[in-house]
């Protein structure tokens, strides 16, 4: 008989976010992480988008597709900055308040974004951007 299944994680405040997304931490190009939740901010997937050096998009199309398609209930959404300030750019902060309203159309709620720089983490919910 096999054994039973692992639950998935539980992302359930910034301490398991940046867990989650701690591979983001030294990557020596721009690479974003999305994580797509159930209700109870369990993991049900998640996509990787290499970027370049000091770049990297997705599109709200891709995201929103994404979410549909696990069912979420919620996206955290995480970038690094490779040049080690995890300020976030006026592009992170445009992106991520029309994410966050694509994503209310469809009923999927942005819990975060993260901008990850070394071992400093900015959270523009944390700032009122979401």
């Amino acid at each position: 008989m096999p054994p039973p299944p692992v639950p998935s994680p539980r992302i359930t405040d910034l301490k398991t976010a940046r867990a989650l997304f701690a591979g983001l931490r030294d990557a020596t190009v721009e690479t974003v992480a999305v994580a797509y939740l159930d209700p109870n901010r369990r993991l049900l997937g998640m996509r990787h988008v290499v970027g370049g050096r000091d770049q990297v998009a997705i599109p709200i199309r891709t995201v929103a597709v994404d979410a549909l398609a696990f069912g979420a209930y919620g996206v955290i959404i995480a970038h690094n900055h490779p040049s080690g300030d995890a300020t976030p750019s006026a592009r992170d902060v445009a992106f991520t308040r029309a994410l966050a309203v694509g994503l209310r159309t469809l009923e999927v709620v942005l819990i975060d974004h993260l901008v990850i720089a070394g071992d400093e983490v900015t959270s523009l919910r944390a700032m009122g951007i979401v």
